[in-house]
């Protein structure tokens, strides 16, 4: 017989008492370490700065934090186990989805607000619902919405009728003018079309920022779209004494035409005003990779490199030195960016300081599927 087939030696009572001690301490300080890490995944949730609630599978309510009850007015124990259709009256069913969702929420007393739920499953069985108010952005939204209306129909429709009497007053329509009238209109003319200019920048912005501007696209080459930007450029350059030069292969993209000539003249336009008198700005564009690529070189004062990411963030303007800088309103590298990215291209800037700079977009080809 070997040793593995010996018969265990049975355990003596003393032992056995030894060995269920032992057990015992591992058990005691599993459920205390499970205890601890119990209380501070509780106090990690309930210090998260949204509503959160916990969901199981028979969409009912199993958990909720403080939030919650602040937003809802509902104490914790009135909303464990009933629906989800106590809060949220329009949502039958919760779907997974990391990204804001907007619902309609009801509040103890019957109120309804507006707010906007991330579902996260956490098992098989539960989800977590993150929940925001979002009543004060909607407010905001609003005033936003009623602010550009009021520019729209208010001010639009003056200012232009402004600029044509004034364009028509330096053309001697309502007889002679003479130097100093004449420098006078030029400054009211520069003054509405600044304004004129806002105007435009903030229905555009609006647009995007509803979803109501998509990309018109269609066939275009290079050429024709920095040939259109130059010549809605020219005034500007030839007021401030700049050269327009243009670098440009004659290829062809599916693009909203219009839309890509404005980002143009935009770049443009800022290159222009932060160039020094008899320098040039340069257009090149042309085929790389899978797109075209524009750059719009100016040799102006340059932006630092820790504010180059900053400058297409909108009403953000960066501080010039006196002698150059210009007025402006910070709205137009920011819609440049949102009508590339509208195309899904890229925007992004490449300068040093008293170097000059150059403000670079791509747009890719497209294929037959994105066009239509």
């Amino acid at each position: 017989m070997t040793n593995s087939d010996k018969p265990a030696t049975p355990l003596t009572y003393e032992e056995l008492s030894e060995l269920v001690k032992r057990h015992e301490s591992v058990i005691k300080t599993l459920k205390t370490t499970l205890s601890v890490q119990q209380s501070k995944t509780r106090d990690i949730l309930y210090s998260i700065p949204l509503g959160l609630l916990v969901v199981n599978g028979q969409q009912r309510i199993e958990a909720l934090n403080k939030l919650i009850e602040e937003f809802f007015g509902y104490q914790t124990e009135e909303l464990v186990s009933k629906k989800i259709t106590e809060l949220f009256p329009d949502l039958q069913f919760l779907r997974v989805n990391p990204k804001p969702v907007p619902v309609m929420a009801r509040r103890k007393g019957g109120e309804t607000f507006p707010a906007e739920i991330i579902v996260n499953e956490f098992d098989a069985q539960l989800n977590f619902v993150h929940v925001q108010d979002i009543t004060e952005r909607s407010r905001l939204d609003r005033l936003r919405q009623d602010f550009v209306a009021m520019v729209s129909h208010d001010l639009r429709t003056p200012l232009t009728s402004i600029r044509g009497f004034l364009t028509m007053a330096s053309e001697g329509a309502y007889g002679p003018v003479s130097d100093q009238g004449n420098r006078a209109i030029d400054r009211a003319q520069s003054s509405a079309d600044l304004l004129i200019s806002l105007v435009v920048d903030l229905l555009d912005a609006e647009k995007i920022d509803s979803g109501e501007f998509e990309p018109d696209l269609q066939e275009t080459t290079t050429n024709v779209v920095v040939d259109r930007a130059i010549y809605a450029s020219q005034a500007a350059a030839k007021g401030a004494n700049v050269e327009i030069d243009k670098e440009v292969t004659n290829d062809v993209f599916w693009a909203d035409e219009d839309r890509v000539v404005q980002v143009i003249v935009n770049l443009v336009g800022n290159a222009i005003k932060f160039s020094p008198a008899g320098s040039i700005v340069t257009i090149s564009a042309g085929l790389e990779g899978a797109g075209v690529v524009f750059r719009i070189k100016d040799r102006g004062p340059g932006i630092p490199k820790q504010l180059q990411s900053a400058i297409f963030e909108r009403y953000r303007q960066l501080n010039q030195p006196k002698e150059t800088k210009r007025r402006g309103f910070g709205l137009g590298l920011a819609i440049c960016k949102s009508l590339v990215e509208k195309h899904k291209g890229r925007i992004w800037v490449q300068s040093e300081e008293g170097k000059g700079s150059t403000f670079c977009f791509s747009i890719p080809l497209m294929d037959e599927n994105f066009r239509t």
